[in-house]
């Protein structure tokens, strides 16, 4: 490069205009300063840029007569480097089992006894799923409407089931026996072995344990939750008139909890009701005005049915008992694949919503194809999940 003519550099990171001249003379000189100081005026493409356009640098070489170095116009346009594009942000899926603000579950298994006959693994799967996530759960209460087991003379199906519902100790929680709990076939009913394993002796110290019928052939218990305070009763299977007496003693002496009964045997498969469940309707049922909720398991489905009553006799029905069943032994090969129910009481909705979940699986809802609809006629999609008014007040 001829030592007359240099090239002055832009700054790192700009795009960059050189021009180079040669030695001027005076008059070019003076013309190279206006036409500088020009550029610098124009408001359009001056110093400060105009809105939407690049700002303009324009600047004059130092005088080389002054001792500097040879005059050079240099102008710069800035450009900014454009904006990365904004990273895409994944929306989180709502988490379903998690019930919304304020809200709480009361989570409910019914008939396990094919899991302690057969699955050992599968009970536990449900109660240690409920231990684990108690917290994301907002658990309240755990209800488990009997069959604990497949044969009552059994005892290793006793210690599965102890040893699965031993998961909960902790945790608010009752059970009522079944037919196979007590023998199925039995015209006597044994309650000796559940008695043993789920007698009174095992709830006795529970804070929420109310009192015991029969060494808990029949028991109830006391649980706050939310805004709502509940008696939970429980008769187990093979229903007489001594044990409905009690039922009536017990929400009698609660008028203002909120009464849930739990048994085995209430409905069929078609939501008729059981001869049990016919005497529990009329004896039990029709006659507690604070008795809200009816929960069974025993025959296969999934329902909720409600049934009004007028309490006051005034000719307009004023109470709505939901009459639930749930039992899962015939879902899948594995004797029910864990599916439990949960019930998520919102009562700033003023909604109860119902799911159907698996631990095993991470799967809501069992009969959702015509493939697993066929596996078992009686079960009505429907009142696997969905959402029902609180009917108590």
């Amino acid at each position: 490069m001829n030592k007359k003519e240099k090239e002055r550099r832009a700054p790192h990171g700009a795009r960059r205009l050189c021009y180079t001249v040669r030695m001027k003379t005076t008059r070019e000189k003076i013309l190279s300063l206006l036409l500088a100081l020009l550029l610098c005026a124009l408001p359009a493409a001056g110093c400060a840029g105009a809105p939407g356009m690049p700002a303009v640098q324009a600047t004059a070489a130092p005088d080389a007569e002054a001792g500097g170095a040879e005059p050079v116009l240099v102008q710069t346009v800035a450009t900014e480097a454009p904006a990365p594009p904004p990273m895409p942000t994944a929306t989180p899926e709502p988490d379903a089992l998690r019930p919304p603000e304020g809200a709480y579950t009361i989570a409910w298994l019914s008939d396990t006894q094919h899991y302690s006959n057969k699955y050992p693994a599968l009970f536990y799967e449900q109660t240690e799923f409920l231990q684990q996530n108690a917290e994301r759960l907002r658990l309240a209460y755990v209800v488990h409407t009997g069959d604990l087991v497949n044969d009552c003379g059994d005892a290793a199906q006793w210690e599965v089931a102890d040893g699965a519902m031993q998961a909960l100790s902790d945790i608010p929680h009752g059970v009522c026996a079944g037919n196979h709990d007590v023998g199925s076939d039995a015209e006597e009913y044994d309650y000796a072995a559940y008695c043993a394993r789920f007698g009174q002796a095992r709830f006795a110290d529970k804070p929420w344990y109310g009192g015991s019928y029969a060494d808990n052939r029949g028991h109830y218990d006391l649980i706050d939750a939310g805004g709502t305070r509940f008696v939970f009763a429980y008769m187990g299977y093979h229903i007489d008139q001594a044990g409905m007496d009690w039922l009536n003693e017990t929400f009698a002496a609660y008028p203002d909890r909120v009464g849930v009964l739990c048994v085995h045997s209430y409905f069929d498969s078609d939501c008729t009701l059981t001869d049990q469940g016919r005497l529990l309707y009329d004896g039990v049922v029709a006659k507690n005005p604070n008795l809200y909720l009816v929960l069974c398991g025993h025959r296969y489905n999934s329902a909720c049915v409600p049934a009004v009553f007028d309490d006051d006799g005034d000719g307009t029905a004023e109470r709505t008992v939901l009459q639930m069943i749930c039992n899962y032994q015939a879902a899948g090969h594995n004797g029910g694949d864990a599916y439990l129910r949960l019930m998520q009481v919102d009562e700033a909705a003023g909604q109860i919503h119902i799911l159907t979940y698996s631990p095993l699986h991470d799967d809501f809802v069992y009969y959702d194809t015509p493939e697993r609809r066929a596996e078992n006629h009686s079960f009505d999609p429907a009142g696997e999940q969905g959402s029902v008014p609180i009917p108590w007040p």
